[in-house]
């Protein structure tokens, strides 16, 4: 490389690095602000069923745990013109990890070996996928297959809508797996039309795609939680959410997904599982003390 060329390559590359490293940040921050308002959602939700009304301290809960999902849709709408689906998709975990020392020490929740270990998973599968990716931060508007993004976006929406219409009809049989799958689909969509829309030709189609596909999260989500049990909807739609839009990067916008990265994701997904899947409810009369504080927010 010339000498003359050297100072110019480099802040180049400075500039990419910076980039990336604002919407990891932006992505933490999002995932953090999503599963903190989930954790409100789903208390609100369980305290509606005890009360059987709406007027009550749970009402306040329910909407600021809205409003955090809210800011969720726009945080994480930032990250995504910083960084590339395959990096910011797999930091859902850390959000997760949040959540749970939250609950240990603002609402003083025990803390399992097994939640341990799937915070280790998660951390571990997280520095994973962000060491090694090789994309870069903005979106390459050449590598986008509209033909790809159909033939997956199309199917997945279909499906998701005729296993919820045959779980109503059964009585919402395996509704945390039926609901808590769909409810990570539309999020992994969410996340993919995001991005898209930073591309400046078809900006007019995905910003109102993203809009519909952040709406159906958020009812798929609530509607999950009252039909089933947090342990059964948050593994699946994590679980989904991450696998989905890392694959949808990768067959949409050829993002490059390396071995390692792939190993990363499969990791936190472990860490997902271990951390949520094998616990157990928690009495909604255990919350009641701890959480009325959060009223006043």
């Amino acid at each position: 490389m010339d000498v003359f060329q050297q100072p110019r390559f480099l802040a180049n590359h400075m500039t990419l690095n910076n980039s990336i490293m604002i919407g990891l940040a932006c992505g933490v921050l999002s995932y953090i602000t999503l599963y903190i308002g989930k954790g409100l959602q789903k208390y609100a939700i369980e305290g509606f069923k005890t009360k059987k009304s709406i007027k009550n301290k749970h009402s306040g809960i329910w909407i600021f745990g809205t409003i955090l999902t809210v800011l969720f849709t726009l945080i994480h709408w930032i990250a995504l013109n910083f960084a590339p689906i395959n990096l910011i998709a797999p930091l859902e975990g850390t959000g997760l990890v949040t959540l749970l020392f939250f609950s240990y020490y603002a609402l003083k929740e025990s803390m399992t070996g097994k939640e341990i270990t799937g915070v280790v998973f998660i951390i571990i599968g997280t520095v994973l996928a962000a060491l090694y990716n090789t994309n870069a931060g903005e979106v390459d508007t050449s590598r986008f297959s509209m033909t790809m993004f159909l033939i997956i976006s199309v199917p997945l929406v279909l499906m998701e809508i005729i296993l919820i219409i045959i779980s109503r009809f059964s009585g919402y049989k395996f509704a945390g797996l039926v609901i808590g799958f769909s409810g990570g689909t539309m999020m992994a969509l969410q996340t993919l039309t995001k991005r898209l829309s930073f591309m400046d030709d078809y900006a007019l189609i995905f910003i109102p795609l993203a809009l519909l596909f952040a709406t159906a999260t958020l009812v798929f989500t609530q509607l999950a939680f009252a039909k089933a049990k947090a342990t059964q909807v948050v593994p699946c739609f994590t679980s989904a959410s991450i696998i989905i839009a890392s694959l949808s990067g990768k067959m949409v916008l050829n993002e490059r997904l390396v071995t390692i990265q792939i190993l990363g994701i499969v990791t936190i997904v472990i860490g997902v599982i271990l951390l949520t899947a094998f616990q157990k409810e928690q009495a909604n009369s255990r919350l009641n003390g701890n959480l009325f504080r959060l009223k006043r927010f």
